[in-house]
């Protein structure tokens, strides 16, 4: 409290946004609650920071040159320190929603949001002129589609996951 630094300074100062690792690790849903009520969501990202063993499930991997451990999803070096994430961002949705934050200001944060910040006009929404990139999700945040410049390239079937070649948009693989 008597040199609060650069956590302080990004809350106090209006432009700058800040990012959040939503996955119950790297912040407390408290924490995401104040980064919320401060910023706003126009100015707070999602994001999951993951490395390269997000889905792979537990176990040891080597990235980097460097040994990481996946242990109930969290990522450590041999260290013990966290070595990044394992959430995806529709699980990192998902907790920002349980947080307590509403659901289409936690949409922002995943979406506009970043592209705003990133200054990426095309991107984050869904309007006329913009880019055709879209996730479906259903009500326990898994992915149903996803939609790259207009075409399905991902789709969750009844017995499981499909991925899709190419779809020419009209959700049946050519």
């Amino acid at each position: 409290h008597r040199d609060p630094g650069m956590i302080v300074a990004a809350f106090e100062e209006n432009h700058v946004s800040v990012q959040a690792i939503v996955d119950d690790v790297h912040l407390h849903p408290a924490i995401v609650r104040m980064l919320y009520r401060e910023k706003g969501a126009d100015k707070m990202v999602l994001i999951t920071d993951a490395l390269q063993a997000m889905g792979m499930g537990d176990g040891t991997y080597l990235f980097g040159g460097h040994k990481v451990t996946v242990t109930q999803g969290v990522a450590k070096l041999e260290d013990g320190t966290l070595a990044s994430s394992t959430v995806t961002m529709n699980m990192a949705l998902a907790k920002t929603v349980r947080a307590g934050i509403p659901l289409n200001d936690a949409v922002l944060m995943a979406t506009e949001t970043p592209a705003n910040v990133l200054g990426l006009s095309r991107k984050g929404r869904i309007a006329p002129g913009m880019d055709a990139d879209l996730v479906l999700l259903n009500e326990q945040f898994k992915v149903l589609w996803t939609i790259i410049d207009g075409k399905i390239v991902y789709r969750r079937s009844k017995g499981g996951d499909e991925a899709l070649k190419e779809t020419g948009g009209s959700g049946v693989p050519e």
